[in-house]
């Protein structure tokens, strides 16, 4: 039998120190009169939560009052599972209200600065620095960057390491970035490597409490966590078939302007016979890539854009009823939930992928809103 979404009793909110192991405070349940959390992909999702002072207490003020943006994470529970971890960022208090601001564990690296050279074109697999899934690689400079400890006071100091998840994506990837003497180190946060060069190579992370989950875009290949439909959803949906993102085949190249001498190109894709041409054309300014690389993207970019995609929207104030037959644990970006929507004119029954979880809890109780978008056929198309 399917779990259900459910309805929670109670939120509860604890101030960890950084490490998200011992607890510093605590307000009471009364005090805590609104919770705001997402889950979201290839992004730092956010923790919100509202204090009244007044039923809060003053022994329990002074302590709200000694929360440091850094050296304290919000945790926060549904009921008894923790569903959302991360540093604070910023208090703000009122004459009425104290309200603590968090982002999740992906805040840690967009804090930590790369200090490690980024080649990873060796096939021996005993090089740390080796070939090998996107997913491996993001892992690799994570690890190296936090398990050195440079400049910080001891190795792991937000302890993400024994936290992090990984799936895996088959391919094997190359990623070099670096000066022409092949030893310069690129002074940037380890999250904007990992958005700017490893995404587009197929990497797509998220958080789930205190887990980073470095996985693969989902195809219909992979099984769904939950199957939908519209009576699962309270309020209105739009479906929507959108023609310009689709795409057969996707090219990526690194031709800027006129000049063509030198230039690389990558395809993935296949030969439509319903749609004849319908191509894509990425444009990279990226120095240094090679065609591999180019294809790289392009397998990336290829994901639900064949066939043509049929999105499902959830406009703001729609939101899963609380008997969706589907648990909060299993509301994880990037994985697919099927949706049938039967009683329209598109009659639809197929996969998406869960983009975003939006959750707000008050006085009113809880609401979960969720993004959907297209998931595609498995990657096709042959590396240079």
């Amino acid at each position: 039998m399917a779990e259900l979404l459910g309805c929670p009793q109670q939120y509860r909110a604890i101030i960890h120190w950084r490490g998200g192991a011992r607890p510093f405070t605590s307000p009471d349940v009364s005090a805590l009169t609104a919770v705001k959390w997402n889950r979201t992909l290839n992004d730092t999702a956010e923790g919100t939560i509202t204090i009244a002072k007044g039923t809060a207490g003053a022994d329990c003020c002074g302590l709200l009052g000694q929360i440091e943006p850094y050296a304290h994470e919000l945790t926060l529970y549904r009921d008894t599972e923790l569903v959302w971890q991360g540093p604070v960022i910023r208090t703000r208090e009122t004459r009425a209200t104290f309200v603590v601001e968090a982002h999740d564990v992906t805040e840690w690296l967009a804090r930590t600065v790369n200090t490690t050279v980024l080649r990873y074109l060796s096939t021996n697999t005993a090089d740390p620095m080796h070939m090998g899934p996107v997913q491996e690689i993001a892992h690799t400079i994570i690890r190296l960057n936090l398990q050195a400890g440079l400049f910080a006071s001891q190795p792991d100091w937000p302890e993400m390491l024994p936290y992090i998840v990984r799936l895996d994506d088959p391919v094997k990837a190359s990623f070099e970035k670096d000066g022409s003497d092949n030893a310069s180190v690129w002074i940037v946060p380890i999250l904007q490597i990992i958005n700017d060069e490893l995404v587009p190579r197929g990497l797509e992370y998220t958080t789930v409490g205190r887990s980073l989950l470095l996985s693969r875009p989902m195809t219909t290949a992979d099984p769904a966590q939950a199957r939908l439909t519209l009576n699962d959803i309270a309020g209105d949906v739009q479906i929507v078939r959108d023609g310009p993102t689709g795409a057969s085949i996707v090219w990526v190249t690194n031709q800027v302007g006129d000049e063509i001498s030198g230039t690389e190109f990558g395809v993935s894709g296949v030969i439509s016979p319903e749609y004849g041409r319908l191509d894509t054309l990425i444009k990279t300014s990226a120095e240094g890539l090679t065609a591999y690389d180019l294809w790289q993207i392009a397998r990336a970019s290829y994901n639900g854009r064949y066939p043509v995609p049929t999105s499902l929207t959830i406009p703001e104030g729609s939101t899963l009823a609380p008997t969706a037959p589907v648990s909060m644990r299993q509301l994880v970006p990037g994985q697919r939930i099927d949706v049938a929507a039967t009683g329209m004119c598109n009659d639809l029954n197929q996969p998406y992928r869960l983009a975003d979880v939006e959750v707000e809890w008050g006085a009113s109780g809880e609401q979960v809103g969720v993004g959907l978008v297209p998931i595609g056929e498995p990657y096709t198309g042959d590396p240079p």
